[in-house]
């Protein structure tokens, strides 16, 4: 693991007094340095918190135990047989949608408490994205509600919740918790056990462990991001190792683009080259088309990614776009 620079952390109670100037220092060395940071004292009050979190726990051994057990068995008699098991992700999930569709009512084995904690709790997330979205234009130097506006496309933006259990795993040198990758939307709110470690990002070639921290909420930047910002913020590489002990909870918001979002550099971060396009450094492209290729390309470097849509769009520029 990597030493030096100590992981960033943002008291948000900070952005209210007269060292707002230093906390707002902290969030863009955080975005332009780290592609990850903390938050604390960001408005979501212990108690929901907490409640999530027994919810969560309860629901994974009343639920979900006994069919990951069945997983874990398979999976560690087919890798001490000698096969490759580093393509498997050692984690149970499931996925809330929020927006623009909710699928909170139809999740079979969720009680009715647990949905009104789950919806109540995303609706303080999903607040607080925006308020960490307004906070990073501010730092870029964009109007207020740019970014969400960019995010918007015809249907608001997409906003789901992956909740995952890492269980113990006695051959963590056989498989990791979840495979090295970016997230490919906007900004991500994690909410993460803060007894149990193994998220770690990738920094200056080296992992560097993101700390379990009671009553925070971790941010990181998507790849939409990094190039709207035109690649001032980078969303950076991150991983979940797997532990002999403990129980990992992670419950991690994903506040993304519309479908239907046209995604590019801002242009008042991109030189007038760029506006053109001709020199452009990164693609413009819809978010669903992004998305298409992300899936089937998910744990690989995002850079070819990039790549493949900006021949995609070049392809597409050569005739006019439409305007509404």
């Amino acid at each position: 693991m990597a030493t030096g620079a100590s992981f960033p952390v943002i008291n948000m109670e900070k952005l209210e007094s007269e060292e707002r100037g230093a906390a707002m220092e902290v969030i863009r060395d955080a975005c332009e340095n780290w592609g990850f940071f903390e938050l604390l004292n960001h408005g979501i009050s212990h108690e929901l918190m907490d409640e999530v979190e027994r919810v969560t726990k309860a629901h994974y051994s009343s639920c979900r135990e006994e069919r990951f057990k069945e997983f874990a068995r398979r999976t560690l008699e087919a890798g001490e047989k000698g096969a490759d098991v580093k393509d498997i992700d050692w984690e149970s999930t499931f996925f809330v949608r929020h927006r623009p569709f909710s699928n909170v009512a139809d999740l079979s084995d969720v009680d009715d408490h647990y949905r009104q904690v789950m919806k109540q709790f995303a609706s303080e997330i999903e607040k607080l994205s925006e308020r960490v979205l307004d906070l990073l234009c501010e730092n870029l130097g964009l109007e207020k509600g740019y970014l969400k506006k960019a995010f918007a496309g015809s249907n608001g933006p997409t906003f789901g919740t992956k909740v995952s259990s890492y269980p113990p795993c006695p051959r963590p040198d056989l498989v990791d918790g979840l495979r090295a990758h970016t997230d490919a939307g906007g900004i991500i709110l994690l909410f993460q056990d803060d007894q149990v470690s193994g998220l770690q990002l990738l920094k200056d070639g080296q992992w560097v462990d993101v700390p379990p921290m009671r009553h925070a909420i971790v941010a990181n930047i998507g790849d939409q991001l990094e190039v709207i910002t035109n690649g001032r913020y980078k969303s950076v590489m991150h991983r979940v190792l797997t532990r002999p002990d403990g129980n990992r909870m992670s419950i991690a918001s994903f506040y993304n683009p519309s479908a239907d979002a046209v995604i590019f550099p801002a242009p008042a971060l991109a030189g007038a080259d760029e506006v053109e396009r001709a020199e452009a450094t990164y693609p413009r492209f819809v978010f669903e088309d992004y998305m298409n290729l992300y899936v089937r390309h998910k744990f690989e470097a995002k850079e070819p990614r990039f790549e493949a849509m900006k021949s995609a769009d070049e392809v597409v520029h050569a005739a006019p776009i439409a305007t509404a």
